[in-house]
């Protein structure tokens, strides 16, 4: 059985391998608080100032192979969140709070000045966590298909698993490096829907990075915890007085629009819920969707810089 595992262990070192060279990095690193950040920046210097922040199981290209072109008058900085993509992780117990605490380091780091936020589903709630703690470093922010409230059922087994003692590592070594890939397409096609999956979307968003160990592993630690995390911070969303508009669809699979951005958009002092009907988790892939998405940035900075907007 030893030298089974042993095997199994040693070729998915090899597929990880074959990820990591077929992926590699592409954009910068930034080193905050000994930690390696992965981004990306696009559009003109000078311009307003926004920050990306994807969801679980992704990494940076899955908002940017959307949503570059349609905000190409923006300064966009395309964050790899820490753990997943390209950026590192601290170790120890992680937790939104530890997170938004590195984002807002790695945002002064940048010398950004306040940014507006885009947040992607688990990247949401992270949105909502740095602009509690770290109000000076926000100026509003875009949530799409967020996930906001706790009591959203137990995390997955494979994620409680991955972080059993002996278990986890065959699991994160060999198991999913190995098996993953043949599970990513059919996935990702349930996030999607009622939506058709688009195009070569595995491979333009680089899904498989979150095969290898180091990212499987930040995820699961992320999504075992999910309840824990969002009964931490749901109570406080009234303290944000900043525009947040939401963007959800009432038939998304992942995450219930009805539980999370229904009663969290009523909650924010200065929150909005715009629905699209016809949308699942990801509705910024679609051209409605990122339609979507640039207006209510828009809205978010127009907003900002009303009269009755300048105090808050």
């Amino acid at each position: 059985m030893a030298v089974l595992v042993l095997s199994a262990c040693a070729a998915g070192a090899g597929r990880s391998s074959d990820i990591a060279e077929r992926f590699a990095p592409d954009g910068a690193f930034l080193t905050v608080q000994d930690v390696a950040l992965h981004y990306h920046v696009t559009g003109p210097e000078g311009a307003p100032a926004v920050l990306a922040l994807h969801g679980a199981s992704a990494n940076l290209h899955e908002l940017r192979s959307a949503l570059e072109g349609p905000l190409a008058h923006y300064r966009v900085i395309w964050l790899d969140r820490p753990g997943l993509g390209w950026s590192e992780r601290p170790s120890g117990a992680w937790s939104p709070q530890r997170e938004a605490a590195l984002i807002a380091a790695f945002l002064d780091a940048m010398e950004t000045g306040p940014v507006t936020v885009i947040g992607h589903s688990w990247g949401g709630a992270i949105t909502l966590r740095l602009m509690m703690d770290h109000p000076d470093k926000t100026a509003g922010a875009v949530l799409i298909a967020p996930a906001l409230r706790a009591h959203v059922g137990e995390a997955a087994f494979y994620n409680r698993a991955t972080l059993w003692p002996v278990v986890g590592p065959v699991i994160t070594h060999a198991v999913v490096p190995l098996s993953g890939p043949g599970q990513l397409e059919s996935g990702a096609a349930s996030a999607f829907h009622p939506e058709p999956l688009p195009d070569n979307y595995v491979e333009r968003v680089r899904l498989a990075l979150i095969l290898r160990p180091g990212p499987w592993r930040a995820n699961a630690e992320d999504m075992a915890r999910v309840n824990d995390h969002l009964a931490a911070q749901e109570e406080r969303y009234g303290e944000i007085t900043q525009p947040v508009i939401l963007i959800a669809g009432p038939q998304d699979s992942v995450v219930s629009t009805r539980r999370h951005a229904h009663p969290v958009a009523e909650t924010l002092p200065a929150g909005e819920l715009r629905e699209l009907d016809a949308a699942g988790h990801n509705p910024h892939h679609g051209e409605a969707g990122a339609a979507a998405v640039v207006e209510a940035l828009e809205t978010v900075r127009a907003r900002l810089t009303a009269p009755d907007a300048r105090n808050h």
